[in-house]
């Protein structure tokens, strides 16, 4: 399977603004990083592995603000959580 060039992947979401689409859907961290700096006004869709807060793709979890809204699992986050209550289950 080919490499995905880091410039093309760059260019992609300028070029997607450029073309006033009606929504950028992002999947990963870099992808939704790279959508979120290229527009404040077109909606971003996310799906990523981290915690889009810390990684500065939203305000907060319940309360996102702005043009990107998305889904994160939160495996490493949620991983200590879910082995306190595993003896109760």
């Amino acid at each position: 399977m080919p490499r995905i060039k880091t410039i093309g992947f760059r260019r992609l979401p300028a070029d997607l603004v450029r073309r006033r689409v009606a929504v950028i859907v992002a999947s990963g961290n870099s992808a939704a990083l790279v959508a979120k700096a290229a527009t404040a006004t077109i909606p971003i869709v996310f799906n990523t592995g981290g915690d889009p807060v810390a990684l500065g793709l939203v305000a907060s979890l319940n309360r996102p603000g702005g043009n990107v809204t998305g889904s994160a699992f939160l495996a490493a986050e949620l991983a200590p959580k879910r082995l306190a209550i595993a003896p109760r289950v």
